[in-house]
């Protein structure tokens, strides 16, 4: 004997046919010729099952006819009627007044006749089709002829209709829903949805299955106040590429008069050698399409579209990158910014090389030409080797740097006659330094965990250049925050190097699990200390006075069982007050169950708060929301709000969505959506917009797992 490891799962070539077996209260018969089963007789073959009260096999034709109580399974599958004659093998034949289930998709259904054409092939006369519960007929599909191909995961319906709670709510000669998750081509469920700016909306789209690694998808957009938006979007992956084309336009639009249209193409490239190239190419008709066609707040907020191109090599110790980089700045007339600088092109080269007999040594290399249609315009080369030799040891470790930093600009002499070709060079040295103390312990209702408090040090000295006739082309103060707390410059970009005679002390706690190592809490305060007066600045910026930085605390994490906490305070020790906030509390205590409340400051800038939830109401229906009013400004930023109630087989969601797409301007949309487990939905799905709006949310209608093999063996 031989172990096969798994159960049947291959069977070799040239092996004999699968043998039948057959069991009845009774059995007749002939020898290869003829067997009769009469009382809970029932007949196997390699996966198919045959149950009645009477089974006549006939061996010559491989026929079983089966009177009383006829039942039928393989697979999942399962068809029962009062009488069923099939080819055993071949899997053909007929079943009048069937019922039919399919425990995969939890599908079940009625026919007049069912007719069997093979092992994954049946067709239903006079069918109708639901995945509810027997007993519960909220929903259902009646057809004048259902195909059913399993090994294409494939359910055709000719001549049908979708009634729900009795009422017909869509009908047509043709319609074919998925038993699984493959790609094909055809019509996709239709959506709606009321938009105050565009109207009534209505997409039909429609799923080109090109080939297993190329789709495309039209997607007409009917607006009642615009016209129509025809989306379209081109998909392909390839070993070594792959990318998307999207292209929407409309042709005519009724409030404006003209045609708009907005393009994008992603491309992305790569081998082994070590090339990759990509391309990301954006561009809109005008600088109000997404404000009028977007429907989220995040999509209508776009200013900025890059349109960049690079080819790159990357190997171990050595990068290289050619980038060229465009954009399309959309203005809003009540807010304009300026447009950004246009690296045509930038070339950079890295080489890096760690543990170097026990350094890490890296030299940066960066030429870019900077174009913009008012601003001044130039090239700049930078050349940036550094070198740190890192002592690590467990409980400590000690990281001293050097830098040298040197730039070189071509300006034009026109605007520049005394100085075309500006240079700037200086050297850049920290130490960065810390201890790690660890500990067992207990926290959370007295679960252990391991415990770390560590003490870090880090200081920077840069001396002092003047660099206030040097163009700026893309440097800008940088965010105030904990990495920024342990980095030698306080500007980004290459035009500006802030002096520095710093020193940074933080404190950082942290709570790990002791089973997965998973970080559960973490809190660190730090500040930064300066022993020199600040004289570089941006073109109207103000030199620092005080000689401290302002102090930041940071604590994310659980705080308890269902309790998830992400708070971040900025204090001035100037202003003696708190200068910039962000405060966000979540409680979860069960799944598709969760209520959140958020605060936001920036001192003379922004003030909002922010609540959020998706709360159980009843055993069905679930109510969200998200409201997010700004103090400041003394208006609704974005609000969200409606219900979702889940039955057995069927969920609808209702949700309603406002908010700000200009300055003065606001935009609201209704969704309604209706889904019909195991068939499709109906209405537009406002998904994508309770993720965003709502943290933590979770779908009430989980996907359901994949069975195995055996999950539904009979």
């Amino acid at each position: 004997m031989r172990l096969e490891r798994t159960l049947g799962a291959h069977r070799a070539p040239g092996n004999p046919p699968t043998p039948t077996f057959a069991r009845a209260e009774r059995v007749r018969g002939e020898v290869d010729e003829r067997v009769e089963l009469e009382g809970r007789a029932e007949v196997r073959r390699e996966g198919t099952v045959l149950r009645g009260d009477r089974i006549v096999y006939t061996v010559a034709t491989d026929e079983a006819r089966i009177e009383g109580n006829a039942r039928v399974f393989r697979d999942g599958a399962a068809f029962t009627g009062p009488s069923l004659r099939l080819q055993v093998d071949a899997l053909t034949g007929e079943m009048p007044e069937a019922n039919f289930s399919y425990a995969p998709r939890r599908g079940r259904g009625t026919s007049k006749l069912i007719e069997f054409l093979g092992p994954e092939r049946v067709q239903a006369l006079e069918a109708t089709y639901t995945s509810c519960a027997p007993g519960d007929d909220a929903w259902w599909v009646r057809a004048n002829r259902l195909e059913i191909d399993r090994s294409e995961e494939l359910a055709v319906a000719r001549g049908a209709a979708i009634y729900f709670q009795g009422v017909p709510i869509f009908a047509s000669p043709y319609f074919q829903f998925p038993l699984g998750e493959r790609r094909r081509s055809g019509l996709l469920t239709p959506s709606f949805g009321i938009n105050s700016t565009l109207g009534t909306e209505v997409t039909v789209p429609y799923y080109w299955d090109i080939a297993p690694n190329r789709d495309y998808t039209i997607a007409p957009r009917l607006m009642s106040r615009r016209g129509v938006l025809l989306q379209n979007e081109f998909r392909y992956l390839e070993p070594t590429f792959r990318g998307r084309i999207g292209y929407d336009n409309i042709p005519n639009d009724a409030v404006t008069g003209s045609t708009r249209d907005n393009l994008s193409v992603q491309h992305e490239y790569a081998n082994f050698s070590g090339v990759t190239a990509g391309l990301n190419y954006n561009r809109v008709s005008d600088d109000r399409f997404f404000v009028d066609f977007g429907r989220t707040i995040v999509s209508a907020a776009q200013a900025v579209l890059p349109q960049e191109a690079f080819v790159a090599y990357n190997r171990r110790y050595l990068s290289g990158a050619l980038r060229v980089s465009r954009n399309q700045t959309l203005q809003d007339p009540l807010a304009p910014i300026v447009k950004p600088y246009e690296r045509v092109p930038q070339l950079s080269l890295a080489g890096t090389r760690y543990d170097w007999h026990g350094a890490d040594v890296a030299l940066a290399v960066e030429a870019t030409r900077f174009a913009h249609p008012s601003l001044e315009e130039g090239y700049r080369t930078i050349v940036n080797p550094s070198l740190s030799y890192p002592l690590l040891a467990p409980g400590w470790y000690f990281v001293p740097k050097l830098q040298w930093h040197y730039t070189a600009y071509g300006l034009d002499r026109e605007r520049r006659p005394d100085d075309p070709r500006p240079t700037r060079s200086l050297p850049l040295a920290s130490v960065d330094t810390g201890l790690v103390f660890e500990r067992e312990g207990k926290i959370f209702f007295g679960e252990p965990s391991v415990q770390t408090l560590e003490p870090r040090l880090y200081y920077a000295y840069v001396p002092y250049r003047d660099q206030s006739r040097l163009p700026n082309f893309d440097s800008a103060l940088a965010d105030f925050n904990f990495a920024q707390l342990f980095t030698e410059n306080i500007f980004v970009g290459g035009d500006r190097i802030g002096e520095s005679n710093q020193l940074t002390a933080a404190l950082v706690a942290r709570v790990f699990d002791p089973v997965n190592g998973g970080e559960r809490l973490r809190a660190a305060v730090g500040q930064r200390y300066y022993f020199a007066s600040q004289r570089v600045t941006l073109p109207g910026g103000t030199p620092r006075e005080d000689t401290e930085s302002d102090l930041l605390f940071a604590l994310s994490g659980s705080l308890a069982r269902h309790w998830i906490a992400d708070v971040a305070i900025q204090h001035s020790t100037l202003q003696k007050q708190v200068v910039r906030m962000a405060a966000a509390l979540r409680w979860q205590p069960a799944p598709a169950a969760v209520l959140s409340a958020a605060y936001r400051y920036k001192i003379d800038e922004l003030e909002q708060v922010d609540l959020a939830g998706q709360w159980p109401l009843t055993a069905r229906l679930y109510g969200v929301g998200r409201a997010n009013y700004s103090l400041r400004d003394r208006r609704w930023v974005e609000t969200l709000g409606g219900f979702e109630y889940k039955a057995d087989c069927w969920l609808v969601r209702v949700v309603g969505q406002r908010f700000a797409t200009a300055t003065q301007r606001a935009t609201t949309t209704v969704f309604v959506q209706l889904e019909l487990s195991g068939l499709a939905s109906v209405g537009t799905s406002p998904l994508e917009q309770l993720r965003r709006n709502i943290p933590g949310y979770q779908t009430i209608n989980p996907p359901p797992r994949e069975p195995g093999r055996y999950d539904y063996y009979e």
